[in-house]
């Protein structure tokens, strides 16, 4: 029977109707009743157990285990056959909840009630009239406090459950609208919803006689603090990044936006993980047509798990085998808020804090905040010193190996004296010096990478300088290689996104060898082959140079040089945003204060007299 004994009143000399009794299968210590076709199954299993009880060697809790599933499996289809026949031959769909907690219960409990962390809670609603409902909840993910005191406690404490059953299969609406009172309720009947909903952290109620569920939004994750961000640092501007939660995510970018324009639409992803992704833009900015060709593509994944928004990437671009990355990955809240307010559109995704922005052009890898945050002096000076980090870094020892290897005779003279003299003792070609600086650069890189905090800036420091020292004095490279090695990776590292530094790294070796085998007919023939590919790049129908092809002299006034905030008064033009003007053309001139400015003339009067 039910865990609670039946109290029969009467209320106003009127019998109550009668609820229907639940047994009571917590405790059942009964032997589990099995289909016929199963029982001869498991009978040679547990006659198979006590054979081998004897036998050494044998692995009897394997054994055990698969007896259990045998079990457990009955009891599934004992379940789904009683379930068909109370449905009759045209019912409804097995994935639809019918109404009975008992049946409920026993799917829940065959499903994910094996699991330590789901907890199963039968109780009554009402205190007079009671009736028979059922909670399920994720422990660890659910509040237990709303669980217990909003949910619980308000609804076996209810006074008036005879109105109850007078609603009939309306009854979670009554329950939604006058009993609990968790602020975000929704309902569902279907189980391939019910389940993921509950594994998520949100608690289900099944109510006897209601056709449907009700999902409390009870979730309580543990979650990361919002903490300064530790791969795009900034000198000034706001200090928070993101974490893995994607609800603290849209907080974040909600309490920056106001407006109702912005709407954040979720999608999920994974057929196992069922990860939250959340497609945010603003409308009345944003081109529609983005918006859904972003809806599109992302509906069109299919994966059994996403853990990293990284992932998406492929999906997000239209030359996923290109070098350069297509798709700005960031952890910063007001990159994301500056490229939602031009017209882009963020992808938000859960248990990373890594948001996506799409389309991103070469240009905006090399922006950062602090090209915002400070006057237009200081951040043009700033993107023309990554400019020229770039080609230092790509192009520097190219030159000396093709100057040194191949075209010596377009040096002058002095230089060619002074580099030949310096190589007199190094038993090696200049290309692989390069090769063995290279590497010992990569792998201090990795190792400074992999350590702890403390630990890589001394392992940067002193490896950097004992290795420097010597491999000088052993003769193994010159000392104008390191000079040249030490700039090339300071050049290749100015990028202000990591991402932009690793296809540079790897077409440093194309231009290396182009200069080995053919000088500098080899290098300019690289580098017209790498801004080809560059030229041939779009994503989302926006070329990735823009805007410097095709060229557009309006959106170069945020390019390579950065004009006064007062002249950027329209979006990129490439981006084809809904709204083109963001700020007012009419922008007051600064003006004299007249009250400072009569005093000033009345002590220049007072002087003169």
């Amino acid at each position: 029977m039910w865990p609670f004994s039946w109290l029969k009143r009467r209320i106003h000399h009127t019998p109550a109707p009668k609820a229907p009794v639940i047994e009571n299968h917590l405790d059942d210590k009964r032997p589990l009743k099995t289909p016929p076709g199963s029982e001869k199954l498991m009978d040679n299993l547990v006659t198979t157990q006590q054979t081998l009880e004897d036998i050494t060697g044998v692995d009897l809790g394997l054994l055990q285990d698969l007896i259990t599933e045998t079990k457990t499996f009955a009891k599934e289809l004992e379940t789904l056959e009683k379930t068909v026949k109370q449905q009759g031959s045209a019912t409804q769909s097995l994935d639809t909840y019918n109404g009975s907690v008992e049946d409920a219960y026993n799917i829940l409990q065959n499903t994910v009630g094996q699991s330590p962390d789901v907890i199963i809670r039968r109780f009554f609603l009402g205190r007079k009239h009671r009736v028979p409902a059922l909670l399920v909840f994720n422990d660890g993910l659910a509040d237990n406090q709303m669980v217990d005191q909003d949910t619980i406690f308000l609804m076996q404490r209810y006074q008036n459950a005879e109105e109850l059953w007078k609603d009939g299969p309306a009854i979670h609406q009554y329950v939604h609208d006058s009993i609990v009172s968790v602020g975000h309720v929704t309902v569902e009947n279907r189980w391939t919803k019910l389940l993921p909903d509950m594994m998520g952290g949100n608690t289900l109620v099944f109510i006897q006689g209601a056709s449907q569920v009700l999902v409390l939004d009870t979730v309580k994750y543990p979650a990361r603090a919002i903490e300064t961000p530790d791969t795009e640092r900034a000198v000034k501007g706001p200090q928070e990044s993101f974490n893995e939660v994607v609800l603290t995510q849209m907080n974040l970018i909600r309490r920056r936006i106001k407006s109702p324009a912005l709407h954040f639409d979720p999608l999920s992803i994974g057929s196992y993980t069922k990860t939250v992704v959340i497609i945010a833009h603003i409308e009345g900015i944003t081109n529609p047509e983005l918006v859904m060709s972003v809806k599109r593509r992302l509906r069109g994944v299919k994966l059994d798990g996403l853990q990293y928004s990284n992932t998406l990437v492929p999906y997000l671009t239209t030359h996923p085998m290109s070098l350069f990355p297509q798709v700005r990955s960031t952890e910063r809240v007001d990159i994301i808020v500056r490229d939602l307010l031009l017209g882009k559109v963020a992808i938000l995704v859960d248990n990373t804090p890594y948001p996506l922005t799409v389309p991103s052009t070469f240009m905006d890898f090399y922006q950062t905040t602090d090209d915002y945050t400070g006057n237009f002096w200081e951040a043009s000076l700033e993107r023309l010193v990554r400019l020229f980090g770039l080609f230092v870094g790509l192009l520097l020892p190219p030159f000396y190996v093709a100057f040194v290897s191949v075209n010596p005779d377009l040096l002058p003279l002095k230089l060619v004296i002074t580099i030949a003299g310096s190589r007199e003792s190094v038993p090696f070609p200049p290309v692989l010096e390069v090769l063995i600086m290279w590497i010992i650069v990569e792998v201090l890189r990795e190792a400074a990478i992999r350590l702890p905090k403390e630990l890589s800036t001394t392992l940067g420091t002193v490896g950097a300088i004992v290795v420097g020292t010597a491999i000088v004095k052993a003769g193994i490279v010159d000392s104008i290689m390191i000079v040249i090695i030490t700039l090339t990776a300071l050049g290749l590292f100015t990028s202000p996104v990591y991402e932009m530094a690793t296809p540079w790294r790897i077409l440093f070796w194309v231009l290396v060898f182009a200069a080995y085998f053919l000088g500098l007919y080899g290098m300019v023939l690289a580098i017209m082959m790498i801004l080809a590919h560059l030229t041939s790049l779009e994503n989302f129908g926006v070329a990735y140079l823009s805007p410097f092809g095709p060229m557009r002299l309006r959106d170069l006034q945020d390019s390579w040089l950065r004009l006064p905030l007062s002249l950027l008064k329209k979006r990129p033009s490439y981006l084809r945003p809904v709204k083109t003007r963001k700020m007012g053309s009419n922008i007051p001139k600064p003006m004299k204060n007249p009250q400072l400015y009569s005093t000033q003339q009345d002590r220049v009067d007072d002087d003169i007299h």
